[in-house]
């Protein structure tokens, strides 16, 4: 049945009565299609900081004329502490035949003290020829000793490749977290209905919350898009953060990074020199060329060349580590390989440093204690070599134990040293995981001068690594020393590390 005008105009009327609140009385219904009308984006805003902290995040309000004609308007607010006007909005007048004009509110909590109760005030937007004008928009704004959230979040770019007509892209992560105090309550939205991400919220006292990012190529172009996923805590000091997102869609298949290694391992003691360089390889193992950069996050390292690019051949870097500054302790570090148009781009590299503290200078009479490797993964055999250095009395024998963690290392067996090759017995056994008895008579061989330097058993161990991660360490010693040896100085022990 067809509408008459007459209903229509009453239906639209109490659509504007419904959306704006404010109207005017005794006005006709055709008034409110002769003149502007004032639209609004939000009729309420709170800001959230500490007295410490910095100022809250801008906030913008956005305002359009969804009436006849043109809308010129002014903005003012009555937000004043003992002489502090510490809300402001820029520009602060404007004019709209249908488009909307962005005005950024901005808080400066100069001066100001933390309360219970929230600093509030009004912003008015008023127009001499709005038929709904003036409109108000509620600020509060709170103040807390305590210092407020904040929204720290990695990467701050994504970049999918795809073929058009192809599958989706492999999801990817961003990861949320608290870099400040109290509790971080988020949303998280796109702007694009190709860009998702799951979850949607979370919450973080300061620790690293995983959501998923995916792309939908479904009835998109080939060419780039360009989306942004917003992070938004109110409370938070830098509220809003953002995430830019570019996907590519070609038609022909994308390249794809192959990287040869994901860990990389060094060891150096703090007062030697640097380790030596490792090299891992970059190839494109999809279609086309892959046109890559190279990225590290600590200054201690470095990679050479730091771009490449690859139709399908492996590409060599260099990995070199400057441990200048750096004292006892595990540094970590990422190598990340990107190129915008691969499918799978980023990929990184886990750079793990060990700098251990170098034993002390030996002095005389001391029992000495090497190995040959500071790290290794399952398989690998470690030598351990014992000696002495300088021993004031003449040795014919001796008895030690050497320890472990069981866990790390198999006992494998020994042989003799330079200074007890004629012995008639030198040997080791393990009664028990993790203790490797070890021990020498001359029986007729040549004892060992005083002042001799050199080593007297050599004992291999096999890496097993058992229920150990990657990255934990295994102790080596010797202690119990008996025989001839006893009371010489004992060394400090030596330091494995596990590369799973």
């Amino acid at each position: 049945m067809p509408v008459s005008k007459s209903k229509l105009i009453l239906f639209v009327a109490s659509v504007i009565l419904l959306a704006f609140g404010s109207c005017k009385d005794n006005v006709t219904t055709s008034d409110a299609f002769d003149k502007p009308v004032i639209w609004l984006n939000t009729f309420e805003m709170s800001f959230a900081a500490s007295e410490f902290g910095s100022n809250p995040s801008d906030q913008v309000l956005s305002i359009k004329n969804i009436g006849k004609g043109t809308l010129n308007y002014s903005i003012s607010d009555d937000a004043n502490f003992y002489e502090v006007d510490w809300l402001s909005i820029t520009p602060s007048s404007g004019a709209s035949k249908g488009e909307i004009a962005d005005h950024k509110v901005l808080i400066d909590k100069t001066g100001m003290e933390a309360r219970e109760d929230p600093y509030t005030a009004k912003i008015t937007v008023s127009s001499n020829d709005a038929y709904n004008t003036p409109q108000i928009v509620d600020v509060s704004l709170s103040l807390s000793e305590e210092q407020p959230p904040q929204i720290g979040v990695n990467p701050k770019t994504l970049s999918f490749s795809a073929q058009l007509g192809g599958t989706n892209p492999a999801s990817k992560t961003i990861t949320v977290q608290n870099t400040g105090e109290s509790t971080l309550n988020y949303q998280i939205t796109t702007d694009k209905n190709w860009l998702t991400v799951a979850p949607p919220s979370g919450s973080s006292a300061g620790a690293q919350k995983n959501h998923n990012v995916s792309v939908n190529i479904a009835g998109l172009g080939a060419g780039s898009h360009q989306g942004t996923i917003t992070i938004t805590d109110v409370n938070a000091v830098n509220n809003p953060q953002t995430v830019s997102v570019t996907l590519q869609i070609s038609e022909e298949p994308p390249p794809q990074i192959w990287v040869s290694t994901d860990q990389m391992s060094f060891s150096a003691e703090e007062s030697g020199g640097n380790p030596a360089s490792q090299t891992f390889q970059v190839r494109n193992s999809g279609s086309g060329t892959l046109d890559y950069q190279i990225t590290w996050d600590e200054s201690w390292m470095s990679v050479s060349p730091d771009s490449g690019t690859s139709g399908g051949a492996s590409r060599t870097h260099r990995v070199s580590i400057d441990k200048t500054g750096l004292s006892d302790g595990t540094y970590r570090g990422t190598i990340t390989i990107s190129d915008p148009n691969a499918s799978n781009s980023p990929q990184s590299i886990a750079v793990t440093l060990r700098i251990t503290a170098q034993a002390p200078p030996a002095t005389d009479n001391d029992i000495t204690l090497a190995i040959n490797r500071t790290s290794g993964k399952s398989g690998d055999i470690v030598t351990v070599t014992i000696g002495v250095k300088g021993n004031l009395q003449p040795i014919s024998a001796f008895g030690m134990n050497l320890t472990f963690d069981g866990r790390m290392f198999d006992f494998v067996d020994s042989s003799k040293g330079i200074l007890t090759g004629n012995w008639g017995l030198v040997s080791a056994n393990s009664p028990s995981p993790g203790v490797v008895k070890v021990g020498g008579a001359a029986f007729g061989g040549t004892p060992i001068p005083v002042g001799s330097t050199g080593s007297v058993i050599i004992v291999r161990l096999r890496v097993t690594g058992g229920s150990l991660n990657d990255g934990d360490r295994s102790k080596i010693e010797i202690s119990t020393f008996t025989d001839d040896i006893a009371g010489m100085g004992v060394p400090n022990p030596r330091w494995f590390t596990l590369n799973k």
